[in-house]
């Protein structure tokens, strides 16, 4: 009977990570905290700090396997990746830190975490209804950009510019790496890896389409959480190995999907799931 439930609890953590890979490589957002949901809440790991670092090596291990995906199909920014990444070295260091030291109980972590995810789905639903519906900061539909091929990059020391299909942007150095930054103590201090905040700052602020985002996301989430895991692990957080091996496999395999997910659904539709998503499991924390 053990061996039975064994290996329906075997499929549940691969299926899960499948899932998470899925959403993640799909979205750029979302794989932390479907990560923590299924630790916490399915998986029963109850330490929210053991809960945070191996929710942060699933999303590493789904970041190392759909990024080249996206730069083989020249849909990503690396310099803008990389200057968010840089950013958050010290965000993560930081936001590592004080999470394992205020944030280390559960009834303490969850009801925050629901607040957390119920703001995001807040910001998504606004962008989906809201006067930025119809397009980025170009005014250009993102359904309307001409192929997926990002182009005319180059870096000053004032300005990021680059290309993709009709739309132009230039974006100010300091703006990524103060936004990389902020971000990254955030994601640290909840243990996700940052989609979150990363997308809607490139969607919204940036007014990027949402088809080059994912992969540009997970080059800054994989320097930031190069940090903040060594960080929790050095302040003694512990690890179920039992656990998170098979989430990670099941996030692999996910993460092979998720890009062509992404190429074949429209901007709307991918940001809508992420809405109900995290509403869901705002609610369930907040008042269940």
């Amino acid at each position: 009977m053990n061996a039975v439930m064994d290996v329906f609890t075997l499929m549940a953590l691969l299926g899960w990570g499948a899932l998470v890979g899925i959403v993640f490589s799909a979205i750029g957002a979302a794989g932390g905290i479907l990560t923590s949901f299924g630790l916490i809440t399915l998986f029963g790991v109850a330490d929210p700090n053991s809960v945070k670092p191996m929710t942060q090596l699933v999303v590493l291990a789904a970041a190392l396997v759909f990024v080249p995906g996206y730069l083989r199909w020249s849909c990503l920014v690396w310099p803008l990746g990389l200057l968010l990444g840089a950013g958050g070295l010290i965000g993560a260091y930081v936001g590592s830190t004080l999470s394992s030291l205020y944030l280390s109980d559960m009834h303490t972590f969850r009801p925050v975490f629901g607040l957390l995810t119920l703001g995001i789905a807040a910001q998504i639903i606004w962008k989906l209804t809201g006067p930025m519906r119809k397009g980025g900061a170009s005014g250009v539909p993102a359904e309307q950009v001409a192929g997926c091929s990002v182009m005319r990059t180059s870096v000053t020391r004032k300005t990021l510019s680059f290309s993709y299909g009709t739309l132009n942007f230039d974006v100010p150095v300091w703006s990524p790496l103060v936004a990389g930054l902020l971000i990254a103590m955030t994601a640290s201090i909840f243990g996700v890896g940052g989609g979150f905040l990363l997308v809607p700052y490139m969607a919204t602020f940036l007014g990027m389409p949402m088809h080059i985002i994912p992969g540009t996301a997970a080059i800054a989430i994989f320097m930031s959480l190069v940090v903040s895991i060594s960080n929790f692990l050095a302040l003694g957080a512990p690890l179920d190995v039992t656990i998170l091996v098979p989430l990670a496999i099941g996030a692999v395999i996910g993460a092979i999907v998720g890009p062509r997910v992404n190429k074949a659904l429209k901007n709307q539709w991918l940001q809508a799931g992420l809405a109900v998503i995290v509403t869901g499991i705002g609610l369930k924390y907040l008042f269940l």
